[in-house]
Order: C-alpha cells, then structure tokens, then sequence
C-alpha cells in the first residue's frame, strides 16, 4: 500500500491545477507533484511553479517512498513552490483578457527564480513580489474598473491565500516601490526589479552594438546576477549578428 499522502487517490481538487505557458499563454495541466510541465502547443518545457511533495518535505522515509534525488530533495524543502502555485492561479484570473501582461508575469516570476541563489534575500517575497507586480499595474482606463487588478490586488490576493501579515506588508512594499521607482533598501526589491527589466529584454531585439549593451548592464541593472546574464546574452547576440556589409561601405 502506497502512503496516503502521495497516493493521488486521496488527493483534493487543489492537487491539480492549470497554468499558462511562460512561451506561449497556453493552458497546462498540472500536478502538485509534477517537477515540470510541457506544453501541447508550443512544446516548451518548464518547471513546475506550484510543486509540492507533501509530506515528503519531513518524512524520514520520503526517498524510499519516492526515490528522491538529493537535488529534488532541496528543492522541496521549503513551501515556495506552493505558495507561487497558488498566486500563479489568482494571477492568472486578473489577468486571464490580457495574455501578454500574463506571459510577462511568468517571465518576471522565471528571471527572480534564478537570481535568488546568487543575491540571497527571502525566496518568498522575492518571488511573490515578482508574480504580484503586473496585476498589481493599472495600465488602462479598463483597469480602473477592474476589481482584480490595481494597487489593492497584492494585498488581496495575498489574503485570499493566507499568507501572513509581515509577508503582505513586506511584498505590497517591494510592488509599490518598483512602480513609483523608489529604491528599498533591500535585495528583495533588487531582485524584482532586475527580474522585471530581464522579462523586458528577453523580448526585445537590441542593436548589437557594445555601448547600447553597455549602458543595459551599468544602468539598467541593478545586481550582479542580472548584469552575469545580460552579459551572457550580449555575447550570444554579438557572436550571431552577420559581419558588417563592407561591399556598400
């Protein structure tokens, strides 16, 4: 007999959940324990925002039960995989009329996740930060009328979830602060912020010229991660643009 806690048989609705397709804005089924999801229709694969062993998390038998690598096993040792599932769905209704603000939202959420290793800093404001700065955006005369998106919708959709009043406080902070531009003294924000402007870049074909990616790195990021990534990315781009046309020069 397979432990009740993993066994899908004793699973409740919230064990399988849909999200959209950081590529594309499809739809994808997921479950909790699923480490990462493929799209049908563009074919991408991506990790699993929402993913949640359970009670493999504390179980001394979890890799028996299982058969837990020990890098999965640290992935699983904290709830901020859930915690993102859950504000994924929320977020995904606000904003369900507007795909691309949807898919720029994922991206922010995708950059934050791999600039909190290097930075430090909460992963779970980081990253809540990250999923709530879109919805949180008025960006149209429609969005005035909108109950689900605004300034108010971080708080709500915080509460909604049962997240903790520091939390709530400490992301509405981060996400009002990346919009009026005003600087935190924390890596948190830092973390939003470069996670926001590489979401932006990452759809944007620049001029390979070494002084535009210059004034990118130096300043339009903020912490070093962003700027390793963005110089990563310049290279490729430099290394691809065909050689100049000195036929017509």
């Amino acid at each position: 007999m397979r432990c009740p806690g993993q066994d899908r048989r004793y699973w409740t609705q919230d064990a399988v959940f849909e999200v959209p397709c950081p590529e594309c804005g499809a739809s994808v089924e997921l479950f909790k324990d699923e480490t990462t999801g493929r799209c049908t229709r563009c074919g991408h694969r991506f990790r699993n925002p929402g993913i949640d062993f359970g009670c493999a998390q504390w179980c001394a038998l979890a890799e028996q039960c299982l058969g837990l690598v020990p890098e999965v096993w640290a992935e699983t040792q904290s709830t901020e995989g859930a915690l993102a599932g859950r504000i994924i769905q929320r977020v995904s209704d606000a904003l369900a009329a507007q795909p691309a603000r949807l898919r720029h939202s994922l991206k922010v959420y995708h950059f934050a996740r791999q600039l909190v290793p290097g930075e430090g800093g909460s992963p779970r404001i980081a990253l809540a930060a990250a999923l709530l700065l879109d919805v949180a955006q008025t960006a149209s005369a429609a969005d005035k009328t909108d109950t689900l998106i605004g300034p108010a919708a971080p708080d709500r959709i915080l509460r909604e979830i049962g997240a903790d009043d520091d939390t709530i406080a400490r992301v509405a902070e981060i996400v009002r602060c990346c919009h009026s531009k005003e600087r935190l003294d924390c890596i948190e924000q830092s973390i939003v912020h470069d996670a926001d402007a590489l979401a932006s870049l990452s759809t944007q074909v620049l001029s390979t010229t070494s002084d535009e990616w210059t004034d990118v790195i130096e300043n339009r990021l903020v912490t070093a991660a962003a700027k390793e990534w963005a110089k990563k990315w310049a290279q490729r781009q430099l290394e691809d643009e065909p050689p100049p046309n000195h036929a017509n020069a």
